[in-house]
């Protein structure tokens, strides 16, 4: 059972990263030329409805992760019609989202300039926003047969779906931004991509489990069912936060400031998104196999394996930060423009909320894994309020900056401690003292490491591509050693080191028994 975890695990993370890798590259080309090609205000609209619609994805409730919880049980045990009374549920509340997204979002139209500072000359700006609405409420059709696979341990299945839809879209979508210009069109491309991505995880999810297509209904057990409830009772205050703290920043910032600083966030965006991107494959790949490892092994072992998780959160997450520190600006100067570099304070609050927010992977996928959701349902909703408030009142003092003041300071009074104490206390039984020990120590290697690459990529002045490769190649060198050379003796490096054996391994030698396509 742990060989079979190990292998899902480094299987989902091999086609996690490949298939990550090639959506990086196509992603950024799309954007230079998105930005070259069409105006600022176009940047700016992008980011801002893609926070309104991300505002009204809370009509998911967090019923999706309830039920993933759900599901780890019946399927480490082959329990066939509890899964499928799980997947007929989840089906129905998931066809209910869709069509509430596709009415509240329209619903919201006539509103659309109380978002912005001064409405931007853009033409048919409604039917863009329609665009907009029709990909989010495309994505929860089909979709939750994806979530089966997921839990199942074979993520590495939707991968290969989803790199073939992407690579079709990507083209598409080039294409028509060098011979159309056009904007409606880009978009339309999106939302039949995702139309066909969500049908392509339907179809393969039939094929692994055909009982799923079996005639008559499944209902669900009256203990599944309260359990779902209660679960998602606390999730709903957990998905209102982190909406509230995460996707409300574009909507303040156009509000206050305008759309100009918008479009100048977004490129910065990209860079966290992209590397977070890649980084929580990592931990998405490991999510179903430590459900099932918290299911059939409580206790030492499994938090054994958090130590070993959160120290590759640490150095993943640790070194990317100073990365993005000391590269942001010459890559947003190099791809985008001069005129879309942000003050070099604004860039350093940016790294530290990117920090802060990848730091909590390793506790959240254990948290999950446990089912400690109902243990700090009200969190949350305080970190919002903290959060929502502080932007506010900053961003009339600072601007910008203190837009991204607040979520930093909502992060440090909330999420950064309470996470820990649930997991410590309601899940591994242990004082949280540990913890902090070890978190301290990697904060303390992270300002070192820090320093000390600012400081080398400071003498490097600004040559197009040239300073960006040896900034790149200095910082990595000189990060990774900082922290190889601190932590060579720890216990956990051994482990990282099998892993990381096995992952190219995987990759080079190309994927096994491909037998189990579908």
């Amino acid at each position: 059972m742990q060989e079979s975890r190990k292998v899902n695990t480094i299987r989902n993370l091999a086609y996690a990263w490949t298939s990550q890798g090639f959506t990086i590259i196509m992603n950024i080309v799309v954007r230079v030329i998105f930005v070259r090609i069409l105006s600022k205000d176009y940047v700016g609209i992008t980011g801002l409805f893609s926070n309104i619609i991300t505002i009204l994805s809370l009509a998911e409730l967090g019923v999706g992760s309830a039920i993933v919880y759900g599901l780890y049980d019946p399927l480490a045990k082959n329990e066939q019609k509890k899964v499928k009374a799980l997947m007929q549920f989840y089906q129905r509340i998931y066809i209910f989202i869709g069509c509430f997204i596709l009415v509240a979002g329209i619903a919201l139209i006539p509103y659309l300039s109380w978002f912005v500072q001064e409405m931007p000359e853009i033409e048919q700006l409604s039917y863009i926003y329609i665009l907009f609405i029709c990909n989010a409420a495309a994505s929860y059709f089909f979709s939750y047969k994806g979530t089966l696979i997921s839990a199942d341990q074979k993520d590495y299945v939707l991968k290969k779906i989803r790199v073939k839809v992407l690579f079709l879209m990507y083209m598409a979508q080039i294409v028509i931004l060098l011979t159309l210009r056009n904007y409606i069109m880009y978009l339309l491309v999106q939302v039949i991509a995702t139309f066909a991505m969500n049908i392509g995880f339907s179809r393969a999810a039939d094929k692994m489990y055909p009982y799923l297509r079996e005639k008559g209904k499944a209902p669900l057990g009256e203990g599944q069912l309260q359990q779902i409830v209660k679960n998602t009772k606390a999730l709903l205050c957990h998905k209102i936060g982190g909406v509230l703290v995460f996707s409300t920043d574009n909507l303040i910032i156009s509000k206050f400031t305008g759309l100009g600083n918008v479009a100048d966030y977004s490129n910065y965006v990209l860079i966290q998104e992209t590397l977070n991107g890649v980084l929580q494959q990592l931990f998405l790949a490991m999510a179903p196999s430590v459900g099932n490892l918290v299911a059939v092994e409580k206790g030492e072992k499994s938090q054994e394996v958090f130590w070993r998780i959160m120290f590759l959160d640490f150095w993943l997450y640790g070194g990317s930060a100073l990365c993005f520190l000391c590269l942001a600006q010459d890559f947003v100067q190099l791809f985008f423009g001069e005129n879309y570099l942000v003050p070099t304070e604004i860039l350093l609050v940016i790294v530290v909320n990117f920090y802060l927010s990848g730091a909590r992977k390793s506790v959240l996928v254990f948290k999950d894994a446990y089912g400690l959701f109902f243990q700090n349902w009200y969190m949350p909703l305080l970190e919002s309020g903290i959060n929502l408030l502080a932007s506010v009142w900053l961003v009339y003092k600072l601007g910008l900056l203190g837009v991204l003041l607040g979520t930093t300071i909502s992060s440090l009074l909330v999420p950064v401690w309470s996470e820990p104490y649930v997991l410590f206390r309601y899940g591994f039984r242990q004082p949280v003292i540990s913890y902090w020990m070890q978190y301290g120590k990697y904060i303390a290697l992270i300002m070192v490491a820090g320093l000390a690459a600012w400081q080398a990529c400071l003498w490097i002045p600004f040559v197009p591509v040239l300073s960006f490769v040896l900034k790149g190649a200095c910082s990595a060198v000189l990060i990774n050693g900082i922290f190889y050379v601190a932590l060579r003796k720890d216990k956990n490096m051994e482990y990282c080191v099998e892993l990381l054996r096995a992952f190219s391994k995987r990759v080079l030698g190309g994927i096994k028994n491909r037998k189990d396509h579908y």
